[in-house]
């Protein structure tokens, strides 16, 4: 790793950040940049980005995907 990592609160809960790859989470991650992403829409978004946000919203981790079946580059 190129820096520790801090101990910060995120929604109540202290957890470990990476910094490095923090700064570039929502940057570079596909399904933050993909068309099927629809937070606002779970009846129709992605079933694979679903998931893992049920997960992350549990555990009170963040994620940043490089690799993906599904991805689709967003409508400008």
């Amino acid at each position: 790793m190129k820096q520790t990592p801090n101990l910060e609160l995120h929604y109540g809960t202290a957890v470990w950040v990476n910094p490095t790859t923090e700064l570039v989470r929502r940057e570079e991650c596909l399904c933050w940049n993909c068309d099927n992403l629809k937070l606002s829409q779970p009846e129709d978004n992605c079933i694979i980005a679903e998931k893992l946000y049920q997960i992350c919203k549990s555990e009170n981790l963040a994620l940043t995907i490089t690799r993906c079946p599904a991805w689709k580059a967003k409508k400008d």
